[in-house]
């Protein structure tokens, strides 16, 4: 069996050559979108000076049981004419489609991959793997009419790649039609301007899935899934501002990969998810307020909070529907009014699902996304002196965590007296603080022995179980109270609906209370006890 494999992306020592990094943007789009963009005037210059299209063939190499795909590594050869190419790219992080990937490129004189080319580069330790070495094996193809345009207005100027034609494993295909700019003159923020007119101008989306993505996704038979949250691993020498801009990346990476599910699937998983990542990207928002306020900020957060609020009636309703219509519905599957309050459910929430998806669709859906990453990477906030930007990540979140934790003990002191509200707004404070404790986690861990890695990492995981604990139960007390609003959201005319929500009521709803209630107080107090995970492992 092969020793666990060390980080393809971490270096040796002292590597001969350092890869060349890419940087683009990636916007995708229909064919016949294309189409419709090549006729603009904002490409006619573009396109009658751009060299004739060429057709390129791109053959993709993994092992049977996906070993460089786990790595998060593809390797191809593509074909120009006569020309063969060997690329090898490895891992990247995910920057608001902005993608910034090592890159290994060299000339391919047959059709089977050179792995002595990684000699003395970071892909090396992969590559000189036997089951890797051996057992490598075409895993799908790509096959694209590639146009090649320079752009340039002003100051200036980008490479704009498009690709339009069809990925292949065995005898899966899917279309593929995307637009890769490449910035060569100007500013990040003058590459998000342009890919905004062209999204003004055609319904173009913000992209993230490379074209391995797509194959290796193809060749294993995956269908759209539903994707949880991105973990990110910041570095504890990061800047405030860097550990931002990671953090929002990964946010805005899994409401996008989250997109395809909700459209395609009707999959309760896929709104919540979204959602999930509005949320996460919002509080992101508000706990680096320090660091990134300027005149966008509150925009920003707006324009995600209308997405958010797009998908709360369907995921509410899921909800309510999984925890309580549907356990009664089956404890009384012979009960008239409680099969006409299920259904009535149901089609609220298939109208509020169809709602949703249409959000996801819309214009002011894909230009927010634009914008957003405009704003993640390029905005104003980036800009002059910000002595709480620039200074380290690990001192701002210590500083960050010690506040909201005292908040938060000091607005839960009398949580049985505080009214549903003020309640559910302590409990928006927690999942801002579990969340800052979930991106936190790897800001301290600088120098650390195995012995106070450990101790960090048990402390790191306890005080999350308590979050975690807190928030639930204060999430089920909110639910209670939602649950007995929620028949004032229906037509009350309808009589056999009135006597099923009767029906319906818990009678153990003040019970059920009183133990959310009790559980949230003692998880309260376990929270204000617990060893903060950001103090070094000996200290108290």
């Amino acid at each position: 069996m092969d020793a666990a494999a060390p980080d393809p992306l971490q270096p040796p020592a002292a590597p001969p050559s350092a890869p060349a990094r890419e940087v683009e943007l990636k916007l995708e789009l229909a064919p016949a979108d294309w189409k419709r963009l090549a006729r603009h005037p904002l490409l006619k210059a573009a396109l009658a000076a751009a060299p004739k299209a060429k057709r390129t063939e791109a053959t993709y190499f993994d092992t049977p049981d996906g070993r460089l795909r786990a790595q998060g590594v593809s390797l191809r050869i593509r074909r120009t004419g006569s020309a063969r190419i060997q690329t090898a790219k490895a891992g990247g992080k995910l920057a608001a489609a902005l993608f910034d990937r090592a890159e290994i490129e060299t000339p391919a004189v047959g059709d089977a991959p050179d792995l002595a080319v990684f000699a003395g580069t970071p892909l090396a330790p992969l590559f000189a793997k036997r089951k890797v070495r051996e057992r490598l094996v075409p895993a799908f193809g790509v096959s694209v009419r590639r146009r090649t345009l320079a752009i340039t207005d002003g100051g200036f100027a980008a490479e704009m790649v498009v690709d339009e034609g069809t990925v292949r494993a065995g005898e899966r295909t899917e279309p593929v039609c995307e637009i890769e700019l490449e910035l060569r003159a100007g500013g990040p923020a003058d590459l998000f301007a342009f890919a905004r007119r062209i999204a003004e101008i055609v319904p173009a989306r913000l992209g993230f899935r490379t074209k391995a993505d797509r194959g290796f996704a193809l060749a294993a038979g995956e269908g759209p899934r539903v994707v949880k949250k991105i973990e990110v691993a910041l570095d504890p020498a990061m800047t405030a501002g860097a550990a931002f801009q990671a953090i929002a990346r990964a946010c805005l990476a899994q409401l996008v990969a989250n997109e395809q599910a909700l459209r395609d699937l009707r999959a309760p998983g896929a709104i919540h998810q979204s959602r999930v990542a509005l949320r996460r990207l919002r509080a992101a928002i508000s706990l680096f307020k320090s660091v990134v306020e300027d005149e966008r900020r509150r925009a920003v957060s707006a324009e995600l909070k209308w997405m958010a609020n797009a998908l709360g009636d369907a995921r509410d309703l899921d909800v309510q529907i999984a925890t309580v219509v549907e356990p009664m519905r089956a404890a009384h599957p012979d009960d008239a009014d409680l099969a006409h309050l299920a259904a009535v459910f149901a089609a609220r929430r298939d109208a509020a699902s169809a709602q949703a998806r249409e959000a996801s669709t819309s214009e002011r859906y894909r230009l927010m996304l634009i914008d957003t990453a405009a704003w993640i990477e390029a905005g104003a906030w980036l800009a002059g002196e910000n002595p709480v930007r620039d200074a380290s990540v690990s001192d701002f979140a210590r500083r960050l965590l010690k506040k909201r934790r005292k908040r938060i003990a000091r607005d839960g002191a009398d949580l049985s007296t505080l009214d549903p509200e003020t309640r559910h707004e302590l409990r928006i404070e927690v999942k801002k603080l579990r969340y800052a404790v979930e991106f936190f986690e790897t800001a301290f861990a600088a120098k650390e022995g195995k012995k106070a890695a450990r101790v960090r990492g048990r402390r790191h995981a306890e005080m999350l179980g308590r979050l975690e604990t807190l928030q639930e139960d204060l999430g089920a007390l909110n639910d209670l109270a939602v649950g007995a609003r929620m028949e004032a959201l229906f037509d009350p005319a309808d009589e056999a609906l009135a006597r099923g929500f009767a029906k319906l009521a818990r009678p153990d709803a003040a019970e059920a209370g009183a133990e959310h209630l009790a559980s949230a107080r003692k998880a309260l107090a376990k929270l204000g006890k617990a060893t903060p995970f950001w103090t070094r492992a000996e200290e108290g």
